[in-house]
Order: structure tokens, then C-alpha cells, then sequence
């Protein structure tokens, strides 16, 4: 006799053990059991090491650990933690009472067990509106209030959920506007939007405080501050006025960003730049729910660089927080096909498009948005079925 076997898709694990036949009101327990999660743990000690390693064998699970940790040659090592979420709750109770602040860590494990079984949001299109004359995509088009708002418009009848209205450009070696222009360019159009469009959330790119303060009594919905929060006052205007705060991970500034991509390993170290940061964002105040990350696609990042973050892109909603992925018209989008033309790379940024909506990516900052809902419908296709 032959057996047909297939491998299932974690995404409808839940689907197949009710295909089956499997008792419905137990579905949701038995899940647990066949979802695979492996859990990276970063710079733990040897002793810590052997622990966490020996409690995981006993609970069936395994634990990968540096070689040097058995005659502590090394004074530190990751691990990776891999089992059921079962089996790793078990080990998650058993670390609860063992030394060496691995309580800590038991909180940590269900924590990344909590996330992983999120239900992630539909994905979001954040169009892009550029109000600078010299953005490296589109700079100039949009300048005048009225062709400003008649592309906002535009964007929102092709199905963006989002404007994300900036002045300022944040191409290498441009210098900053003024504070003034900022606002002077951005407010009339926050205003005309949110009378216009009141359904319709807007996100604002700034720097700068004055910008975002007067942003938020026009209405605005998020503030995307790219400069990775070195001034931590963005905190405390999002905190009061309960707003959303997107913390995009970048180095140095426009000038020196690109001298700045020394990375022992970028999406590890990308990681934990970003999750120092948050956690001093919610020390501060601002609540969980209330931050969203984002890598920094093209910000301090080689083209390498770029598609390693784009390839793994999944691993970082595991830091708890929404993320929004901004890769259009990029430069590494561009290198594709060997343009200088980012308007070229239209295509390839909708291909990234459907890969992010397809790792549960909660934004997209999109400037072609008829492609990325395009792109949106047909990854909700292959879910209707």
C-alpha cells in the first residue's frame, strides 16, 4: 500500500485539522500541538545557557546553544529555541522557578507565543504624498495645494487607506526646510483631507515637532518620524494627544547614513536597535498599541542589506508592535532592473508589495497605489477560497 502525503502550510493548519473531521470545540487547543515556533534568545550566559537547554529536552523541545557554553569558553551566547507551542509552554512554566533570572525569560517565551497567535489586521496602503520639490521619487509634482490634494484624492478613489503627507525629503545629502514651510505645506492639506475624507487615516512624515504638533490639531492620525526618535518629545505629543508613532530604525542623518552600515548582522542588530527603542518609547509612556515599527528600508542600509530586512521581514512583528514596510521606488527596487529611475520601479515595488502582504505586514507606504491594491486584491483572493 502507498500513502499520499502533502506538508501543510502553517497559515491553514487550522483549516486542515477541521477537514478532518477533528472535534470543533477542541480546534483551537489542538492547534498548539502542530504549530512549529522556533524563538531566538540573545546573549544569555553558560549556566543560563545549560539551563534553558536542559529544561527544553524535558519538555521534547531543542535548543541550539554556542559549543562553547559546555566548558564555558565563552562568556555568552543566542540560542534557538524550537518546539511546539505546547511544548514551549511547558518550558516557559518549567523556567518560572529556575535561577538566574530565567523567570524573566519565562515571561519572554509567552510573550513570543502570545504575538505568533495574533490575528494579524488586513494589510494597509499608505500612499505617499511628497509635498518638497526635491523627493527622490517625485519631487515638484505635487508642490501647488490644489494638484497635492487632487493626488490625494486620486490615491484614495484607487483604494489607499492612508495618505502619508510629507515636506521635507529624506534622500541622502538634503538639507532640512524650515519649520515654517513644513507646516505651511502640510497642515491645509491634513485639514482639507480629514474634512474631505474623514474615514480616510493620515499619517504625516516629519522631524520635526513643530511640524507634528500642528499636524495633530489639523487632525492627523499618525506621526511617522524617520529620524528614529532622537528627540523623545515625539513621545510625549503622541502620548498626550493619543496618537499612533511610527519609529523607523535609521543611523546618523542625510549627510552620513550611507557611511553607516556596519552591521555585525543587520537583522539582528536592526532587532535590537529597535526594540531598545520602543521599550524606551513605552518607559516613557506611550502605549503598545500606540507604536508601530519600521525597519528603515534604504536609511544606513546597503543594497544587501536591504533585501536580507525584505526576506525576513516576518521575524519583526515578533517584537510585539505593528509594522510598516516602506521599500517603494527605493534604491535596491531600482537595482533590479539597473535603473537611476525610481518611477521604473513600479512593478518590482508592487512584487514587494505582495510579499509583505503576504508576511501579514499591517502597512505598506506605497507611491503606485493602483498596483498595490492590485496587488492587495489578489492576495485576498487566495484567502477567499
Amino acid at each position: 500500500m502507498q500513502f499520499l502525503s502533502k506538508t501543510v502550510l502553517k497559515k491553514f493548519i487550522n483549516q486542515e485539522i477541521s477537514s478532518v473531521g477533528f472535534d470543533e470545540s477542541y480546534v483551537n487547543n489542538a492547534v498548539k500541538k502542530h504549530l512549529f515556533l522556533s524563538i531566538k534568545i540573545f546573549d544569555v550566559t553558560p549556566s543560563q545557557a545549560s539551563i534553558i537547554k536542559q529544561t527544553a529536552l524535558s519538555c521534547d523541545c531543542d535548543c541550539a546553544v554556542n559549543r562553547g557554553v559546555i566548558d564555558c569558553s565563552v562568556s555568552f551566547s543566542d540560542c534557538v529555541l524550537s518546539g511546539t507551542i505546547a511544548q514551549l509552554t511547558n518550558v516557559a512554566k518549567k523556567l518560572k522557578d529556575q535561577p538566574f533570572s530565567l523567570s524573566k525569560l519565562s515571561n519572554a517565551i509567552f510573550e513570543q507565543i502570545e504575538f505568533n497567535q495574533k490575528d494579524t489586521p488586513r494589510t494597509k496602503i499608505m500612499g505617499i504624498l511628497n509635498l518638497t520639490p526635491n523627493s527622490f521619487s517625485d519631487g515638484g509634482e505635487y508642490i501647488e495645494i490644489d494638484k497635492a490634494i487632487n493626488h490625494a484624492i486620486d490615491m484614495i478613489e484607487q483604494g489607499a487607506h492612508i495618505i502619508d503627507i510629507g515636506a521635507q525629503s529624506t534622500k541622502p545629502k538634503t538639507d532640512l526646510v524650515s519649520v515654517v514651510y513644513e507646516i505651511e505645506k502640510v497642515v491645509p492639506i491634513v485639514t482639507a483631507l480629514k474634512q474631505a475624507f474623514p474615514h480616510i487615516g493620515i499619517s504625516v512624515d516629519t522631524m520635526t515637532l513643530g511640524c507634528a504638533k500642528a499636524a495633530i490639531d489639523a487632525g492627523a492620525d499618525i506621526i511617522n518620524d524617520v529620524s528614529f526618535l532622537a528627540n523623545p518629545e515625539f513621545v510625549n505629543i503622541c502620548k498626550n494627544a493619543d496618537k499612533k508613532l511610527v519609529i523607523m530604525h535609521s543611523r546618523g542623518d542625510s549627510y552620513t547614513m550611507d557611511d553607516l552600515t556596519g552591521y555585525n548582522n543587520v537583522v539582528d542588530d536592526v532587532f535590537q536597535e529597535l526594540y531598545e527603542k520602543t521599550h524606551y518609547a513605552m518607559d516613557l509612556g506611550l502605549k503598545r498599541e500606540n507604536i508601530i515599527i519600521d525597519v528603515g528600508f534604504g536609511f544606513a542600509k546597503t543594497i544587501e542589506q536591504n533585501f536580507a530586512l525584505l526576506k525576513r521581514i516576518n521575524e519583526f512583528k515578533s517584537l510585539g508592535f505593528a509594522v510598516l514596510a516602506g521599500v517603494s521606488r527605493k534604491r535596491f527596487m531600482q537595482d533590479i532592473i539597473n535603473t537611476k529611475e525610481p518611477k521604473d520601479a513600479d512593478i518590482q515595488s508592487a512584487f514587494a508589495t505582495s510579499w509583505l502582504i503576504q508576511n501579514d505586514i499591517e502597512y505598506v507606504r506605497v507611491h503606485n497605489v493602483e498596483l498595490s491594491c492590485q496587488a492587495l486584491k489578489f492576495n485576498d483572493r487566495l484567502y477567499t477560497y
